[in-house]
């Protein structure tokens, strides 16, 4: 083997490049198959395989460095040596040049025919050899085959050859012969995820310790192609994860699809449709037939095709085309059955595989070598033709003489068991892999411990073999190539063998007794392959390709599983395809996303690998999902197959598969609609890890498909069909869903097509009748909805005209439809209340009689219109040709645009005509049709923050059903729909507003968007709502353009806990009717909250949310005079509802603009459930906003500061005087001092400055137009605060002074508190504090005592108005009102069990008597049973005592008889005496 060359780092590009480039194609990379030695590189990750392109091809560099046959420096494969199947070891890699010695190596040698089973026998244990084995075969025998024709020299140049897959010192063309290239570098064209894809391999062959070559190969050990295909079809067949202890090699990998791009579509075979897997089979594969019929046939169409020579110069180009667009589409039907795993634990399975096993048997196959069949024919006849029978006589065929056989018994008709048999094609139908003494030598002597059974051994491995699977499938044969082979091998190769044989010996360690005993048995086993080899070398120049066999029906469902139906994608008319990868997988796979295009097959960009990299990463990336939408609309019904390719792993070891299971990829189709919100099943799912389709069968009509995908690294999706269809995203498909479904055009056109008869016939007396029976049939509404149709008619002529109908064309209309009724009354109506009723007529009721002559007049009018009708629908008649002529006329303006009134027409009679859809097949389609209006606008460049987005009014005119949907660029983003005239939200169902049928109203619906913006600011984004509609006009804006510029007033503060909960009070003034949104958050996420807007301290909305609420729109109204803290106003207000606030405010300005209401409103945000509970930490922190807040309440606390000094001089007059006036100095310093107290009442906290985040907090939101910012006004509310301050001024100003003494008294009071305290005298001034202001200081006092003294306070009992102390007597009270309240609870008690004992005793006695009744009605039953038996009995006993009575009659009767008979002429006596009377 040479020696590992050197790595040369480069990309791999998976878009294909411009023509006349050539990317670097190789990449370096230390990768092995897991099949490899102990002592070499694990794999490593790759990039994607790049798309072809013959460009690339044509300038590939083939020979970069030139090579000889003695250089070292060859091509390896820059993604590693290829992965072999766990069931095949290898032991060492060598190149052709180093295998075959005595003839130079090629890729082709002969052209016309290959085998590949008698060289292979030894690579037939491993599953995957075997499919890649009969896959080859089957496409060989379809492609190159026609009516059972072998291939030829001269037929070769139109087939399919697989050696042109391999591209080597050739240019990319048709027919191409690739050269055997020395330097190692081979290309491989393959179809994989969607495309053609360019697979490079390099020439290393894998051999096993028996110089066994581990891939395909011919009889010619010279020829290459099956070596270099196979090794592209094992890295495609590396990407598939089969099911994990399923003991197969491949999940849903098929070489055909691989080699060809068709569409596999698996079918499970189940026993119990057998009748509609032989209808598939017969309509899908040719008949058998006999050689005389299939002749006469050839004859038949010979003889019409001369027939027609004379015609074929008149045939079109358009009607060739017509043809080849409804051929039917190419399909080839394969069948596959699973190999036999006898570590299956269920018992059904297992009975399962023996019944399989032994039916494969018959037929000369093995469930041991699982592998595909083709399937060619179908035959419901015997295999020889029966004798026709002999010439009959011409005079047997007058009156023929029925044969009858008499029999004593009926005879049935045999049941004669239908001939249905299918024909298989294999290539190892009868084939013997190996005699019974070569696999008992190989599998018995060689391992140790391990059983002889062709699946998975488990043996003993030694301790160079850990890093192999335990459960690998040991070989079943040795090689069987020619004995000639062998010694072909130079000397050099042999000391190579030597040497690596002698490594391998080296790590396994085993004993030596061991080793010559393998040796003598390999050498046994080589003996028996070489006889074998002479055996069968006899029988391969006659053995064909494939060989077949007739399968019953009966059993073709127990021997194989899986029906392989492979469809021809170019066969179909319409197609589509589309792909899509990770954007950033992980670093193992570093590929650039697909552009996700439709209707053409896309590429993935993978960048480049770094060289030498043998780290194993684990990195998990998130599914990639997607999501597509399919719109069909047929009048026949569709199929289409969808073909689905997932990637669920790339570049993972065995090891690696088997540690972390691979997730298949999964596609799921069901219907949808945007106008309902509700999940409907799925009609379809595909499950795979590889390329698998499935055929989607929809009835007639109009359907809409969501369907989804999900795979870890990429999908592709290809659709094909014979019939149209629109596939791909959202944008895509819902432009076709505005238009009428064509069941719905077929439908009004064939109603107007009738009521086209009618009006051509309508003055033929006998075509007249059947063509309104016709018409009626057609359109099948019912008498009641008759009307419904004739104004439907008379709209049609109205829009076909362009203009109202004249007095003789509505006549012909009414004659027409036989409606005598006005159809244009509406129009009508409004005309004459347009015009000026009579003077005498203003202002005046109309009377009883006046009634009832306008009824009668009426009546007459009536009478005559009707009597008019029917003589004008009168065929024959002067009106009825005047009527004809006018229909006909009219009738031309119809027949322009035929289609368009034809749908028009049906379209009136659904929309006005109550259960009318209900009559046609169409109304399943109404669900898919929709109108749609897109409303976007720029998102804010805001980062990390709340934003709304959208708020506008829209006004509907009429009922209908709508659904918003949002297309928004950010993560998180929420739509609100609320009714302007009741305050009240439409439901949402997952943050998304659901179907609901909108109603006219006054004020329209506000729709409010809001969201959350990411850490980065989004430049560039656009927000898009789109509202659906199933009519149209979709309602539309109260302005002409979207608005997105608001101004945000934002309000922050800390969260003080409280006893009423409130965590922030604001006012709202307006000056002007005014729209906001309130919006209001907190720092912790998990606090609910209430957001209320009172008017006049009454609530009239309000919301609850959890971190975060929002009031999406509310209508602040502008109040008008007086103070906001008017009694009057708040009892006018208190009133007022939530509706009236919002429309009622304007109204009842409107009627008493005198009495003008005053709205004070004010935004209030409570904290729900005690949710915010604050840390021990925060204490402090909580403690001084407190103060800050007792701080703000003090009106004169600078003032009492400087006055606190003189406490002993205002001291002497404490007796109750006021004291002396003071100088105007001291007056004007008290009048600023009240200037300053006046300012500082004015002031308002607002919003909090330099805000600490990590601190509860608050965040208050209210949003308005920016062109209306100046009319709102948002301020903390300080009312009370105010209130108080005013009413402590107006103290001071009655009696000034009074706050600096109620302060020195204060303070008095404390000094001796604190005296008291300390232990000394108190001072015995009079302090005339009140009882209830001394029990509020003593927790003011309690901060100053130290920290020894005892604190007595908390053990005060304040429920009382004055601290009492405990002693006896209180005591006693106590106790005696608990034995009070324990004697009143024994009571209960003592009741309560009283009454449930006689409920116990009560529920004894029913049940008691419930038994009782029971058994007496069993009794009853008993007796008359008995009573029955008895009768019964009495008359079988009378039965039984008369029957030999009745015997004895009879025998007498019997004798009686005989004797009669014997003498006829005797007469009874009685006879005689009264035939002589008669006489």
């Amino acid at each position: 083997m040479s020696k590992t060359s050197k790595k040369k780092a480069s990309s791999t590009s998976l878009v294909a490049s411009s023509p006349g480039q050539s990317p670097k194609k190789d990449a370096s990379s230390a990768v092995v198959s897991s099949s490899e030695g102990p002592g070499e590189p694990q794999r490593s990750h790759l990039p994607l395989w790049p798309e072809w392109n013959d460009t690339e091809v044509n300038a590939e560099k083939w020979d970069a460095v030139k090579a000889s046959k003695d250089s070292k420096n060859l091509f390896d494969d820059p993604e590693g040596k290829v992965e072999l199947p766990a069931s095949l070891r290898v032991h060492t890699w060598k190149r052709p040049s180093e295998y075959i010695v005595n003839k130079t190596p090629v890729v082709v040698d002969n052209e016309v025919a290959f085998d590949l089973t008698s060289a292979n026998e030894h690579l037939l244990s491993s599953e995957l050899m075997r499919w890649i084995i009969s896959e080859i075969y089957i496409l060989w025998k379809v492609c190159n085959t026609g009516e059972g024709k072998p291939v030829s020299a001269e037929t070769v140049s139109n087939t399919w050859r697989p050696w042109e897959h391999i591209y080597s010192l050739c240019k990319a063309g048709k027919g191409h012969i690739p050269l055997y290239n020395a330097y190692g570098k081979y290309v491989v064209k393959l179809y994989w995820m969607g495309c053609w894809r360019k697979i490079t391999v390099d020439d290393l062959l894998p051999f096993d310790k028996d110089n066994n070559l581990l891939l395909p190969a011919t009889l010619n050990q010279s020829e290459l192609w099956p070596i270099l295909l196979a090794k592209g079809i094992l890295k495609v067949a590396s990407t598939d994860v089969p099911v994990y202890s399923s003991g197969r090699e491949l999940g849903e990998f098929t070489v055909i699809h691989t080699l060809t791009g068709w569409i596999p579509e698996m079918i499970p075979l189940k026993s119990w449709y057998t009748g509609d897997i032989w209808k598939f089979l017969k309509e899908n594969i040719p008949k058998f037939q006999y050689e005389e019929e299939s002749s006469e046939e050839k004859a038949k169409a010979a003889d019409d095709t001369t027939a027609k020579d004379s015609d074929v110069n008149e045939i079109n180009s358009e009607t060739d085309t017509a043809t080849a667009a409804t051929t039917i589409p190419q399909i080839v039907v394969c069948a596959s059955y699973q190999p036999l795993h006898l570590l299956e634990k269920r018992t059904s399975v297992l009975t399962k595989m023996a019944d399989s096993s032994e039916s494969l048997r018959q037929y000369g196959l093995s469930q041991l070598y699982s592998h595909p069949v083709l399937l060619t024919r179908t035959r419901d006849c015997p295999l020889a033709a029966p004798p026709k029978p002999p010439p009959v006589p011409n005079w047997k065929l007058i009156r023929p003489r029925k044969q009858t056989s008499i029999t004593d018994e009926p005879k049935e008709p045999p049941v004669q068991k239908p001939e249905e048999f299918i024909e298989v094609c294999s290539p190892f139908i009868n084939f013997k892999l190996m005699t019974v003494a070569a696999h008992d030598m190989e599998q018995g002597a060689v391992k140790r411990g391990g059983y002889s059974s062709n699946l998975a051994s488990f043996s003993e491995m030694d301790d160079s073999e850990n890093d192999h699977p335990k459960n690998d499938i040991i070989q079943n044969s040795p090689n069987t190539l020619d004995v000639t082979e062998t010694n072909q091998v130079t000397a050099e190769d042999k000391n190579k063998g030597e040497s690596i044989a002698n490594d391998a010996e080296r790590a396994e360690s085993t004993s030596k007794s061991e080793k010559e005993s393998d040796n003598k048995d390999k050498e046994r086993v080589q003996t028996a392959k070489e006889s074998n080899t002479v055996l069968q070398s006899q029988d391969e120049s006659d053995k064909p390709l494939l060989q077949d066999t007739w399968v019953d029906l009966h059993n073709f469902t127990k021997c194989f599983q899986t029906l392989l139906v492979f469809h021809k994608p170019d066969t179909y008319a319409h197609q589509c395809t589309t792909a899509h990868c990770q954007n950033s997988v992980s670093s193992r796979l570093s590929a650039s996303p697909l552009s996700n295009a439709m209707a053409s097959t896309h590429s993935v960009t993978a960048s480049a690998r770094q060289p030498e990299s043998n780290t194993t990463y684990h990195t998990q990336s998130a599914d990639l999902k997607c999501t597509y939408f399919l719109f069909v609309d047929n009048l026949l019904p569709t199929e289409i197959v969808i073909c689905f390719s997932a990637l669920a792993q790339w570049g993972e070891s065995m090891e690696e598969k088997r540690v972390s299971p691979t997730r298949p990829g999964f596609l799921t189709a069901r219907p949808f609609s945007w106008k309902s919100i509700a999940s409907e099943l799925p009609v379809l799912q595909i499950q795979t890890t590889a390329s698998k389709a499935a055929l989607l069968s929809l009835p007639p009509g109009r359907h809409v498909l969501h369907i989804q995908t999900r795979a870890s690294f990429a999908i592709h999706v290809h659709l094909c069909s014979m019939s149209p269809f629109v596939f791909g995203d959202e944008e895509t498909v819902v432009p076709h869903l505005d238009k009428e479904s064509l069941r719905f055009c077929e439908q009004a056109t064939m109603i107007l097509r009738a009521l086209a008869r009618v009006v051509s016939c309508f003055s033929d007396p006998e075509a007249l009748p059947s063509a309104t029976k016709d018409l009626e049939r057609t359109h099948g509404v019912g008498i009641q909805q008759q009307r419904v149709f004739n104004e439907a008619v008379y709209q049609m002529f109205c829009t076909a005209l362009g203009r109202k109908l004249t007095s003789d064309e509505l006549f012909a209309v009414q004659t027409l439809t036989g409606d005598p009724s006005p159809h244009g009354s509406n129009e009508k109506a409004a005309d004459l209340q347009s015009e000026s009723n009579p003077e005498g007529w203003n202002g005046r009721q109309v009377t009883d009689k006046e009634m009832q002559a306008a009824a009668v007049l009426q009546a007459g009018w009536k009478g005559y219109l009707v009597r008019e009708i029917l003589t004008a629908a009168r065929p024959g008649t002067k009106e009825n040709l005047s009527v004809t002529k006018t229909l006909e006329e009219m009738w031309v303006s119809v027949e322009s645009d035929l289609e368009k009134h034809a749908v028009a027409l049906l379209r009136h009679m659904v929309d006005n005509g109550e259960g009318i859809a209900e009559l046609y097949p169409c109304r399943e389609d109404e669900c898919n049709r929709i109108t749609f209006t897109d409303y976007s606008v720029p998102v804010p460049e805001v980062a990390n923050s709340w934003i709304l987005i959208f708020r506008e009014v829209f006004h509907v005119h009429k009922n209908m059903v709508l659904v918003p949907k949002i297309y928004s660029p950010l993560p998180v983003c929420i739509l609100h729909v609320i009714n302007n005239d009741t305050l009240e939200e439409i439901p949402r169902v997952f943050n998304r507003v659901e179907p609901h049928l909108y109603t006219p109203n006054k004020s329209g619906y506000t729709f409010v968007a809001e969201a959350h913006t990411g850490d980065t600011p989004l430049s560039g984004g656009k927000w898009c709502m789109r509202l659906i509609g199933s009519r149209e006009p979709v309602p539309k804006l109260a302005k002409e353009t979207p608005n997105n510029n608001f101004s945000v007033k934002e309000l922050k503060g800390y969260y003080i806990p409280n006893r009423k909960n409130i965590i922030s009070r604001h006012m709202v003034k307006v000056s002007s009717d005014h729209s906001a949104t309130v919006q209001f958050q907190t720092s912790q996420s998990d606090v609910y909250i209430k957001l209320s807007i009172l008017d006049n301290e009454k609530e009239v909305i309000s919301n609850q949310g959890k971190g975060h609420v929002i009031i999406p729109v509310y209508c602040f109204l502008a109040g008008n005079g007086g103070s906001v803290a008017q009694t009057g106003a708040r009892q006018d207000q208190g009133s007022l509802t939530a509706e009236g606030t919002l429309t009622g405010g304007k109204e009842g300005s409107d009627r008493h603009p005198t009495d003008t209401l005053v709205h004070k409103y004010c935004i209030q945000a409570e904290v729900l459930q005690e949710s915010w509970p604050l840390d021990e930490s925060l204490a402090s922190f909580i403690q001084n906003l407190r103060d800050e807040e007792r701080n703000e309440m003090k009106v004169f606390g600078d003032f009492l500061d400087g006055t606190s000094a003189s406490v002993g001089a205002d001291q002497q007059n404490k007796d109750g005087q006021k004291s002396a006036p003071k100088s105007t100095h001291k007056v004007k310093e008290r009048e600023k001092d009240k200037d300053k107290l006046t300012s500082k009442s004015s002031f308002t906290m607002g919003q909090v400055s330099n805000l600490d985040a990590t601190k509860p907090h608050w965040t208050l939101r209210v949003v308005s137009d920016q062109s209306k910012a100046g009319t709102i006004e948002v301020k903390k509310d300080t009312e009370k605060l105010e209130e108080i301050r005013a009413m402590k001024l107006a103290w001071e100003t009655a009696e000034p002074g009074r706050a600096a003494k109620a302060h020195q008294n204060r303070l008095r009071y404390l000094k001796e508190l604190q005296a008291n305290a300390e232990g000394k005298e108190p001072i015995t001034a009079e302090t005339g504090t009140p009882q209830s202001q001394q029990s509020g200081e003593i927790s003011v006092l309690s901060k100053n005592i130290s920290k020894t003294d005892i604190v007595y306070t908390p053990f005060f009992r304040k429920s009382l108005p004055q601290p009492r102390l405990k002693d006896q007597l209180i005591e006693e009270e106590q106790r005696r009102e608990r034995s009070e309240k324990f004697q009143s609870f024994r009571l209960i008690w003592d009741n309560i069990l009283e009454q449930r004992k006689q409920e116990k005793i009560t529920r004894r006695e029913m049940m008691k008597r419930q038994l009782e009744t029971y058994v007496g009605f069993q009794d009853a039953m008993d007796a008359y049973r008995q009573k029955m038996l008895q009768a019964r009995e009495a008359y079988s006993t009378h039965v039984l005592e008369q029957q030999p009575l009745n015997k004895e009659e009879m025998s007498v009767e019997a004798t009686e008889q005989v004797e009669l008979e014997k003498n006829p002429t005797q007469v009874q006596p009685g006879a005689r005496k009264s035939a002589n009377k008669k006489k």
